[in-house]
């Protein structure tokens, strides 16, 4: 008795941790009487035939189960809201009808108990409401584990409307270039929504922490700010994400998908420059610390133009370019790629060439132009036959006026600029082409100085400066 009126008066401003503990029970209690009321109004409807009339003096005991499986999960579910950490709105429609479907259940069992007279009319009514109810508390419960919006986060505008919410919003772009993500808004609050806002959100507060838009995480939890502004260290929210996944604070809780190594790395960043709310990530990283690791997350560092179907290569097409002095091959029997080599020709390559090389630009993946006289000029449709995946321009009169016009060779992955009189130009160039992992330079106009900065700006890409004799 006198545990009872400590709980209904609110005694326990600051529980004890036992009770907070078989607090936890709720979502594992709650689903027992659910299953027992339904099974009893089935049982109720069925027992209308006489084939099932047996089961009849059976429907009590369901009731009466029933209502103190409600019982139950009424007081772990009280024991539970003693944190502190849910929307109060919510939890007082959930705790309220909860207690609603235990009373009705009583109020069947009295029903059966005392063969009341109450005509079937009116048990029938009582019934439906015991399902409204559980399906009501269900709804609350749903919200304020999930958040208000759960339910219809996916749901067509015209029934978000009818529940009161606004249309969803339009989803950002996927990112494919690297030079339009924003820090925030591409990665920091996307990963916020997958692997924290379902313990941070208007319905479900944990610590009174907030992580569903910037504002709010700014404004912190309970225990102050979470961020701290140019100091990663110092934020709690940084603390608690690089814990031990066995230490009692470590976030996400048990039980839920932790962040990344490369997520933490850019969190990290995020907070280390500020924690701005928005921002360009390549302006931002002007060291290019996390490039690399943001090319990685949004999946930009592979290259999937092999898994493309393209029409077969026009034949006349081919056969024009083979009697110029190509060599065209088939790369695959699995696709229509091909590869065009016009190093071993005795002419001198000219714009007619390259005329006939865009009209296979879907197909064409490797091309092989070394001492082909190839200039400056050429490489302006060159820059054209988007699907290159490798480009060899060894030994020709190339500048770093030429090669501005690979910029747009998304697919390229191994350029070869030996013996050419390229120089400053690869540091822009380098950082254009995204998928860029090779790249020959030896016996170019480029110097060890430039060699030093271009390795500093792309860690990962790999410089051949120097042949095996002269290392």
């Amino acid at each position: 008795m006198e545990l009872e009126v400590m709980l209904i008066t609110g005694f326990f401003e600051n529980p004890p941790d036992f009770l907070k503990f078989l607090g936890r029970f709720h979502p594992l209690v709650v689903h027992l009487p659910i299953g027992f009321l339904l099974l009893t109004i089935i049982a109720q409807f069925a027992a209308r035939w006489p084939k099932f009339n047996a089961i009849k003096p059976f429907i009590i005991y369901l009731w009466g189960l029933g209502a103190i499986g409600a019982f139950i999960s009424v007081l772990f579910g009280y024991l539970l809201s003693l944190s502190g950490d849910y929307d109060s709105d919510t939890l007082f429609w959930h705790k309220w009808s909860g207690i609603g479907v235990f009373i009705l259940s009583i109020a069947m069992f009295y029903v059966y108990k005392t063969t009341l007279k109450i005509n079937e009319l009116a048990k029938w009514f009582l019934s439906i409401l015991v399902v409204i109810a559980i399906a009501f508390t269900g709804h609350q419960g749903g919200n304020l584990t999930h958040g208000k919006t759960y339910l219809l986060e996916y749901a067509p505008n015209a029934v978000r409307s009818i529940a009161g919410l606004q249309p969803k919003a339009m989803p950002r772009k996927k990112v494919t270039v690297l030079d339009s993500a924003d820090i925030y808004l591409d990665l920091i609050q996307p990963m916020m929504d997958s692997k924290c806002t379902s313990c941070h959100n208007n319905g479900k507060k944990k610590g009174n922490l907030l992580l569903t838009s910037y504002n709010d995480m700014m404004l912190g939890s309970e225990n102050g700010e979470v961020i701290i502004p140019g100091n990663s260290e110092a934020s709690e929210l940084f603390r608690r994400i690089t814990l031990p996944e066995n230490h009692d604070d470590f976030m996400p809780s048990e039980g839920k998908r932790p962040l990344s190594e490369a997520e933490v790395e850019i969190i990290n960043f995020w907070i280390a420059n500020g924690a701005p709310s928005n921002g360009l990530l390549t302006e931002i990283d002007t060291d290019k610390k996390i490039i690399q690791i943001a090319k990685n997350y949004f999946g930009l560092d592979k290259n999937n133009i092999l898994n493309k179907i393209v029409p077969v290569p026009n034949k006349t097409v081919v056969d024009s370019l083979q009697s110029r002095g190509f060599i065209i091959n088939r790369l695959m029997n699995s696709n229509n790629f091909i590869d065009a080599n016009f190093s071993l020709s005795e002419r001198q390559l000219d714009f007619k060439d390259l005329d006939f090389l865009l009209q296979l630009k879907e197909q064409l993946i490797w091309l092989n132009l070394a001492n082909a006289t190839t200039k400056d000029d050429h490489l302006e449709k060159i820059g054209q036959l988007e699907n290159l995946v490798k480009l060899n321009l060894h030994n020709n009169n190339i500048t770093d006026n030429g090669i501005k016009h690979l910029h747009n060779l998304k697919n390229i992955e191994s350029i070869n600029l030996s013996k050419t009189e390229v120089s400053e130009g690869v540091l822009e160039f380098s950082t254009k082409l995204m998928h860029l992992k090779t790249l020959y330079l030896w016996q170019s106009s480029v110097n060890d100085s430039l060699i030093k900065r271009l390795q500093n700006d792309n860690k990962n890409l790999n410089i051949i400066y120097k042949r095996a004799s002269e290392l």
